[in-house]
């Protein structure tokens, strides 16, 4: 680009300094003007939102990073699946061995309290492991047996271990405090563990997702896992998903169901908002149905810069570069990723990265009222700099007719222009003799007035009436009116006369015509 700006800059510096050919100060004039004509088509552009693809940009930003939040949650939901598997084996194989040992089933540790600690004390070095290891922020075991069959509500109670994280963080859980949920206070104090402030001994499995399905091999359906939707965390105010796996025994016996927990702050930490140059993006994980991302059922991201709420569903318009999502708060766009997450209600779950609509918007204008601003700028240096050059190249030839009619006799180098120069001295010099001698013109005059008068022998009969009446002296606006057409029909032959007499315009024809006047040799151009 500054190359070209020094090029134009030396054409500019020659113009002044040493004669150019007509041709050549016409064509940088020519230029200037078409370059003034495409500030125009690019501003146009950028009013009508075509410049630049600025949906297919917002396109790419978004996919970009749905494929990274995809990749990043499908590696993190595998890996909290494969620590559930191993669990679930782990587990069933010690409460294999522990039963083998005694001679006796799962129920038959009903009411048996002492039996159940035991048990809970042979599962848990294998879920401590695990929470410490997997970037959970919880982990736990649902056993089918319960310390009291006689109270009310025992048919729903049932014994087994929930382990929490305190104080998890995005950055790693090995620094964090291993806390009792659900489990026996002997555990805690065997294992010098704190006692969550809404701590219970045994689980309470009609808030608890999953068991009911898991423990009923017809609802089942030989399902190995599945992930939860989103449910509140019993006398907490924590939101949690649970990966749900059956414990099963050697001989088929259910004998519950384990697995891990995904907590929503720990997903808010782990998917924070992305900063982009359109606003923050934030991650969702969430069914979808009916054109409808069910947010309430799935983990939202952090949601720092925008207004997006995890309480409330968005709806889904569809677009061609990317989707709307709206809801009575606000509008979104962003692009979503369907992925494959077993659920107990066989839902379809995506991803979708998000931004907001106005924020985007608000970008999308900005930037584009920097464009107008620049493309406003280059048109006043085009058109300020098409004025120059006209008027430093018309003035010129403009006093070159009036030394002509002045009979002046040309000292020195004025009008800049090469053949007006040349012409100039050949009639100053002629008319010192009173006579023109056509024969004795420069070779190249004479060459530009033998091309034009040839020429006029290709016009069409009409076209010939046309040049016929500026040989007269009339100008374009009274064609119309003696030659009974419209003026475009005037322009049309204008175009045509033009072309085949090589003339770029009105002013360089009425040139010619002068010059042949002055030289005598206007009867050339009758037929």
């Amino acid at each position: 680009m500054i190359k070209k700006i020094k090029e134009l800059g030396q054409i500019i510096y020659l113009a002044r300094k040493k004669n150019i050919p007509m041709r050549k100060k016409l064509m940088l004039y020519l230029c200037t003007m078409v370059m003034a004509g495409l500030g125009i088509v690019c501003l146009l552009l950028v009013l009508t939102r075509n410049l630049f693809g600025t949906h297919k940009q917002i396109q790419d930003v978004l996919q970009m990073q749905l494929d990274s939040s995809t990749a990043q949650m499908q590696e993190d939901l595998e890996q909290y699946t494969g620590y559930g598997l191993s669990l679930s084996g782990q587990i069933s194989q010690n409460i294999d061995n522990q039963l083998k040992n005694n001679a006796k089933k799962l129920t038959d540790y009903n009411d048996d309290q002492e039996a159940l600690i035991e048990l809970q004390r042979q599962i848990y070095p294998e879920m401590n492991t695990t929470i410490q290891i997997c970037r959970s922020s919880g982990v736990y075991a649902v056993l089918d047996a319960t310390v009291n069959t006689k109270i009310s509500g025992s048919e729903k109670s049932r014994s087994g271990l929930y382990l929490r994280l305190k104080n998890v963080t995005n950055t790693g859980n090995l620094m964090a405090e291993t806390i009792l949920f659900r489990g026996s206070p002997d555990i805690a104090r065997e294992k010098e563990l704190e006692l969550h402030n809404r701590w219970n001994l045994e689980f309470n499995t009609d808030v608890m997702p999953g068991y009911r399905t898991l423990v009923d091999e017809k609802k089942r359906k030989g399902m190995s896992y599945f992930w939860s939707e989103k449910t509140s965390l019993t006398g907490t105010w924590e939101d949690v998903m649970f990966l749900c796996v059956p414990i099963i025994g050697n001989s088929g016996d259910i004998y519950g169901q384990c697995g891990v927990e995904l907590n929503s702050m720990y997903f808010n930490q782990n998917y924070t908002a992305v900063d982009s140059k359109y606003g923050s993006m934030v991650t969702i994980l969430a069914p979808v149905s009916d054109q409808i991302l069910e947010v309430q059922k799935g983990m939202t991201g952090s949601t720092d810069g925008t207004w997006l709420q995890s309480v409330e569903d968005l709806k889904i318009n569809h677009k061609k570069y990317y989707n709307e999502y709206f809801s009575g708060q606000g509008e979104f766009i962003g692009l979503q990723k369907e992925i494959q997450i077993p659920g107990e209600k066989e839902d379809r779950w995506v991803v979708a990265v998000l931004l907001p609509k106005d924020k985007w918007q608000a970008s999308v204008w900005r930037n584009r009222n920097y464009m107008m601003l620049a493309g406003i700028g280059f048109l006043v240096v085009m058109f300020f700099l098409a004025n120059h050059l006209s008027q430093r190249f018309v003035k010129p030839i403009l006093r070159g007719f009036s030394d002509i009619v002045g009979n002046k006799e040309l000292l020195r180098n004025e009008s800049g222009i090469e053949e007006l120069e040349e012409l100039l001295r050949f009639t100053g010099e002629q008319k010192k003799n009173e006579k023109i001698h056509t024969q004795s013109l420069p070779p190249n005059i004479e060459e530009l007035f033998t091309r034009f008068a040839l020429g006029v022998y290709t016009l069409t009969k009409t076209e010939y009436i046309i040049f016929h009446y500026y040989m007269e002296g009339y100008e374009i606006a009274q064609i119309p009116e003696i030659a009974f057409i419209s003026m475009s029909t005037v322009k049309k032959h204008n175009r045509n006369i033009y072309e085949k007499l090589k003339v770029s315009s009105y002013n360089e024809l009425m040139l010619y015509l002068d010059l042949f006047e002055r030289c005598g040799r206007i009867s050339e151009l009758e037929r």
